[in-house]
């Protein structure tokens, strides 16, 4: 990972801002948003690159403390994923390398989706909210011997 950023500082130029936006190892509330409401009804465990996600803030810090990079401005924030069919979220969960386990199981989610937009006229819809991470570095001046900078 710090190689990475060698080589990020490598290229930018003088002065240049580095984006680190990355969204966050948790477990993340399943709701079904009705025009009147959001009802929690599970979630899903999206803790599995915890390791990968601990890597990149130890090599953010070793750059910074190296000199490498300024830290700018660190900001949290939630991404939204929005589903009109729990198939449409089982998909893309399943295809996610951050997305694991969904609790209850989508069958049962499923049933609990159908009762609760079908109460809503139809007007249900599925949303995951993803804490989400964007922090900026500022390219520090080339004065610290590194030959690659």
């Amino acid at each position: 990972m710090v190689d990475a950023l060698r080589e990020a500082r490598r290229v930018l130029a003088a002065d240049g801002t580095l984006l680190d936006l990355r969204p966050l190892s948790s477990r993340c509330d399943i709701k079904v948003v009705t025009p009147a409401h959001a009802v929690p009804l599970g979630e899903v465990d999206a803790t599995g690159c915890l390791a990968d996600d601990m890597a990149a803030d130890r090599a953010a810090h070793q750059v910074v403390e190296a000199g490498w990079f300024v830290p700018c401005r660190e900001t949290f924030f939630d991404v939204e994923f929005y589903w009109d069919t729990v198939a449409e979220m089982k998909s893309f969960m399943e295809q996610s390398k951050r997305m694991g386990e969904v609790r209850p199981s989508y069958a049962d989610l499923n049933k609990a989706f159908r009762a609760l937009s079908e109460a809503a006229s139809g007007g249900g819809r599925l949303r995951c909210r993803r804490p989400t991470m964007l922090a900026a570095y500022r390219k520090a001046a080339s004065d610290d011997g590194d030959p690659d900078a």
